[in-house]
């Protein structure tokens, strides 16, 4: 009887612990959380008061353990997203874009809320080129940009604008967009997007067909007297097929080697301004290409005239992604006509050079330049 009263008041004992302890961790969840400082997770010492998506940062109080969500703006932040103590919490700043922007950060809890101010960057959408500037009308066109799926960027949601003509977001990735260039699109048509779902505006960098600037095109503008131009046939069987008329074809076999010496793209054609030979460094050399063959020891030279010794145009700018397709290439003019050359005269030429002992099939078209 003694062993059974025993037992019971062990049992009570029990229950009367876990009803304190319980009720402790009750009021624990119930405390309101105490705010110290936001600081990089990497180094507590330094307090912050802005951030960027994807930022992994601490935050320093006490009571965190309380905290059940933290807010960015208007986006939330769930326990299973972050760890807590008692004096400190880490997360990463959510990369999602807030509906509504208020610049602060908010635990919340139980026992109750607390703000600091908190600016989250938000990145702009961006369009930062085309693949082909040359596609043709009609044809799907590639375009490369930043934060597209930041923005959710989609077929049901955001447009290409090329001028004035407006297209459909054919697919999207966070790196590109694909869509059709419509069959009237303009050349030197601005090229755009419009995002509805959070109504923001993009202009690419470059321009649809841009001629304003062009040196060689094959096709009247330029010295159309090399005997490696190859005429546009009309033909859909003609390989490489134009991407706009006449282009220029260096082809050879490494059997039987080829020199292609110094060839004029233009030859006292072009009226280079005084801007473009004294601030060289403001433009950019563009071209289309279509690379039949990968290259390893070629080189390969863009000279202008005689005013310095050319250096080899390196695979930084030179990077081919497709064989067989035309691509837009861009140069930074500087790397052709170095910035304080002391002699800038072109006498309105600009040759190439390629030198090598291996297959070479590549293509060239619409040599211009462009603002950068």
């Amino acid at each position: 009887m003694k062993r059974l009263k025993d037992n019971i008041t062990y049992i009570l004992f029990g229950l009367l612990f876990i009803f304190i302890a319980g009720s402790c961790s009750d009021k624990d969840s119930e405390v309101a959380p105490v705010f110290n400082k936001v600081t990089p997770i990497k180094d507590l010492s330094t307090s912050l008061s802005s951030g960027s998506m994807g930022d992994w940062i601490a935050i320093s109080g006490a009571h965190l353990n309380s905290v059940d969500s933290v807010m960015f703006n208007d986006v939330s932040v769930l326990p299973k997203d972050f760890y807590s103590e008692d004096s400190v919490l880490y997360l990463q700043v959510p990369v999602k874009i807030p509906k509504q922007v208020n610049d602060k950060l908010t635990l919340k809890s139980k026992g109750g809320d607390i703000s600091y101010g908190f600016k989250v960057n938000i990145p702009d959408l961006q369009l930062t080129g085309m693949f082909c500037e040359y596609t043709q009308p009609g044809d799907t066109i590639k375009i490369y940009g930043k934060y597209l799926q930041l923005y959710e960027v989609n077929s049901s949601n955001s447009t290409v604008k090329f001028g004035d003509k407006e297209t459909p977001v054919i697919k999207s990735t966070d790196t590109y967009i694909t869509a059709k260039v419509p069959a009237d699109a303009a050349s030197n048509a601005q090229v755009s997007i419009h995002n509805s779902k959070y109504n923001v505006d993009a202009i690419c960098s470059g321009r649809y067909r841009d001629n304003k600037w062009m040196i060689a095109d094959y096709d009247g503008v330029g010295d159309n007297s090399s005997s490696f131009i190859v005429q546009d046939q009309h033909n859909k069987k003609q390989r490489p097929y134009p991407i706009s008329g006449n282009f220029l074809r260096l082809l050879a076999d490494a059997t039987h080697p080829v020199d292609f010496g110094w060839l004029y793209i233009t030859s006292n054609g072009f009226n280079y301004t005084d801007d473009m030979e004294q601030h060289p460094d403001k433009y950019v050399l563009k071209f289309e290409l279509n690379m039949g063959y990968p290259i390893k020891g070629t080189k390969f030279y863009i000279y202008f005239y005689w005013n310095h010794a050319p250096n080899a145009i390196g695979n930084d700018c030179f990077t081919v992604q497709n064989y067989g397709t035309w691509q837009t290439i861009s140069i930074p003019f500087e790397k052709i006509l170095p910035v304080g050359a002391s002699d800038a005269s072109s006498a309105g030429s600009l040759n190439i050079r390629v030198e090598s002992d291996e297959n070479v099939d590549m293509s060239f078209d619409n040599f211009r330049l462009s603002e950068k």
